[in-house]
């Protein structure tokens, strides 16, 4: 789907079908770090005008997803987890480039997200790919409560 020649071997990035609902349900509810949502909720999403859902699919599984959101010339990257076995080998950082491209293609101009402030793999992560900080929104996150720290990212938006 994706420039596969950024992947790391084996992955494929493609989008959401129901059958992964179960696979990505599993992947989100053993990443504490990531939103936690219902399973209905990816399929309502990637069903939704203006979102996407990818996943990246390895050799035996599915390993990880992002999914994310546009509105009025503006996206942003709402969940986005890796399988723990799969993690520190370059899938996040794959499926943020294929959705940041995704984001482009669609004229969009700049991309907004949340990270907890105590996940330093995917503020690196962000930060890696551009993001910057630019605000923080107190006690956003439960379980624990934490803050948010918000971040943004411009886009070319130029559609090609």
């Amino acid at each position: 789907m994706e420039d596969e020649a950024d992947l790391p071997s084996g992955v494929t990035i493609r989008d959401f079908s129901p059958g992964d609902l179960a696979a990505v349900a599993e992947i989100a509810s053993a990443s504490a770090e990531a939103a936690q949502w219902t399973p209905e909720s990816y399929s309502e999403l990637a069903a939704s005008p203006g979102s996407f859902l990818l996943v990246a699919e390895g050799r035996s599984s599915l390993d990880g997803f992002v999914a994310a959101h546009s509105a009025a010339g503006e996206a942003e990257i709402l969940n986005l987890a890796v399988r723990g076995k799969a993690r520190r080998n370059g899938i996040g950082t794959a499926m943020l480039t294929a959705a940041l491209q995704r984001f482009d293609r669609m004229g969009l101009m700049s991309v907004f997200l949340e990270v907890r402030e105590s996940n330093a793999a995917a503020m690196g992560l962000y930060q890696k790919s551009g993001f910057s900080v630019t605000g923080r929104r107190k006690r956003y996150y439960r379980d624990p409560v934490e803050d948010a720290v918000c971040m943004m990212k411009r886009l070319t938006g130029t559609g090609s």
